[in-house]
């Protein structure tokens, strides 16, 4: 799979984050333990591929890392602001 082929699925996981923990719109197909899982997977195999916008991976790092803590913590809006500020950091257009 290609990076940008990657980058889409990130961006979609992400979207999806905004619904995270308990509000996904489909349960029996999106589960906020498999969104989280993909999101991760999914920035290991993309972080190393990162060459030139390194300070807006710093960026989704930081973030990513706030989400899983407001998360894990019951603070879902935070959790959202910050799935909300990954999207539109146009993470897509990593390169």
């Amino acid at each position: 799979m290609s990076l940008k082929e990657r980058l889409a699925d990130f961006v979609g996981a992400i979207t999806s984050a905004v619904d995270a923990p308990d509000n996904y719109p489909f349960p029996e197909f999106q589960s906020y333990e498999a969104n989280m899982a993909d999101i991760k997977e999914l920035w290991a195999e993309i972080r190393p591929q990162i060459k030139r916008d390194l300070v807006q991976a710093e960026f989704v790092d930081a973030k990513l890392q706030e989400m899983f803590t407001a998360f894990e913590a019951g603070e879902k809006e935070k959790g959202r602001d910050a799935a909300w500020a990954i999207y539109n950091s146009k993470a897509g257009r990593l390169r």
